[in-house]
């Protein structure tokens, strides 16, 4: 068991759960996949050219300033694989086009998401994403893990949007 995290779509933001005054349990695959989703990955110093294809461009501006900044996590400078995901960078992404946005969702939630099967938590992870038919300014998205103790493949969908478009 886990302290269990709920996603609220309009803020963009996670939290813990409470219950009759105390942490809420939730289920260790849950947490484990939205941390992996909706904590910032650190970027690199230069986009690949898949990130670039959809308008991603490198951080710049004077050292320390927000246009400079990469985000990530302090720790991940101790670690051989960053955690998180870059979802964040596409803030930055051009919202035109029907296929190369959710293809880059994809790339970037697959990336985040390869630790569970190479430390052996998940057989496999597939991920999938299209704009909401809904909501044209949003990106949702399954992310379907088989853990590696199981042969039920168990799905997890989620909506992603741009900030401040009206």
């Amino acid at each position: 068991m886990d302290i269990a995290i709920s996603w609220d779509p309009t803020t963009g933001t996670g939290d813990w759960s409470i219950v009759g005054g105390d942490l809420a349990l939730g289920d260790d695959l849950t947490s484990a996949v939205m941390i992996s989703i909706f904590t910032d990955r650190v970027a690199p110093a230069q986009p690949d050219t898949t990130d670039v294809a959809v308008g991603i461009t490198a951080p710049s501006g004077p050292t320390g300033s927000a246009q400079d900044d990469r985000r990530g996590w302090w720790g991940d400078a101790f670690a051989d694989v960053p955690i998180g995901s870059r979802l964040w960078e596409l803030a930055r992404a051009v919202k035109a086009g029907a296929t190369a946005i959710p293809a880059e969702v994809k790339a970037v939630l697959a990336e985040a998401l390869q630790w569970m099967v190479d430390d052996g938590v998940a057989s496999s992870v597939v991920v999938d994403a299209w704009w909401d038919p809904a909501n044209r300014q949003a990106i949702a998205f399954s992310v379907t893990v088989t853990e590696a103790t199981s042969s039920t493949p168990i799905t997890f969908r989620f909506s992603w949007s741009w900030q401040e478009l009206s």
